[in-house]
């Protein structure tokens, strides 16, 4: 019979202690970002406002002398959503107006023969686009080369009060 001495008994049992059977997994990689939305800036003299009249409502994003960049309107009978945008020069092959919020995308049509600066179109009223326009964090449109933004939206209460407007527009065509 063989005996092994004490301190090689101590020896093996602490080389066995020490090693591990598997070595311990890596951390998975980290996920990769999701793309996130153009981000509005914010231009210091914008601001938001409303216009109404017995043919329906405007949203207005006015620049620091009070000049309307933006209008947004909903008519009544027939019920349509419209849209202006003074800065724009229109273009006779184009008619695609597209407005952006956030990353969703809304088409207008445009009316190339429309008199006054700017370019105007018009749309179905989309309970969509009045959803999304509540919750928006940035706004845009996009007309050929031409674009207005990312800005910040009308802040909550105008932007609900707009679409509760375009909402009974609808109601009642």
């Amino acid at each position: 019979m063989n005996f092994m001495p004490a301190t090689a008994a101590a020896a093996v049992l602490a080389l066995c202690a020490c090693s591990s059977a598997e070595e311990p997994a890596a951390p998975p990689p980290p996920a990769p970002a999701a793309e996130a939305p153009p981000t509005a800036v914010s231009q210091p003299g914008l601001s938001w406002g409303t216009a109404s009249s017995g043919e329906g409502i405007a949203l207005i994003l006015s620049d620091a002398a009070g000049a309307p960049l933006l209008r947004l309107g909903c008519i009544r009978n027939p019920a349509v959503m419209t849209l202006a945008i003074e800065g724009f020069t229109a273009i006779g092959s184009e008619e695609r107006l597209t407005v952006g919020l956030d990353d969703h995308l809304f088409v207008f049509v445009a009316d190339a023969t429309a008199r006054g600066p700017g370019v105007k179109a018009q749309a179905d009223i989309s309970t969509d686009f009045l959803d999304r326009l509540e919750d928006a964090t940035a706004i845009r449109a996009v007309y050929g080369d031409q674009e207005l933004g990312p800005h910040v939206p009308p802040p909550a209460g105008i932007a609900a009060g707009f679409a509760a407007e375009c909402r009974r527009a609808v109601s009642v065509s």
